[in-house]
C-alpha cells in the first residue's frame, strides 16, 4: 500500500506543539509528537480536535508537561520533514 492507509494519509502524522509563555507573552516551539494516523481518519475538524487532544493528553501525562495553554497543528510532512498538509490546528488547555 506504499505506506498509505485507506484514508489516503501516511501511516504517521506529526502534531507540532507550541506553548504559551505568559511571562514573555508569546508562543515558543515546544515539541513535535509523531503518532500513528487514526484509521479510519476523522471526518471533520471536531473529530480531528478530539483525536489530537486525546493523544496530547496521554503524552503530556507521560512526559510531565506543565499545565497551561498549548497550540498545535496536526500535519502531514514530506520526506524532507517539511509540512506538506495541515489537517487541523487549534489550542488546548492542559490541566493536571
Amino acid at each position: 500500500m506504499n505506506g498509505e492507509r485507506t484514508s489516503g494519509l501516511p501511516e504517521t502524522l506529526n502534531i507540532d506543539v507550541q506553548m504559551w509563555t505568559s511571562l514573555r507573552g508569546r508562543l515558543h516551539d515546544f515539541t513535535t509528537v509523531v503518532c500513528d494516523t487514526p484509521d479510519p481518519a476523522p471526518r471533520d475538524a471536531a473529530e480531528w480536535h478530539r483525536w489530537a487532544t486525546e493523544y496530547l493528553q496521554v503524552v503530556a501525562e507521560t512526559d510531565g508537561w506543565q499545565p497551561g495553554r498549548y497550540y498545535y497543528r496536526a500535519e502531514v510532512r514530506d520526506d524532507a520533514d517539511r509540512t506538506e498538509q495541515v489537517l487541523m490546528q487549534n489550542h488546548w488547555e492542559y490541566r493536571t
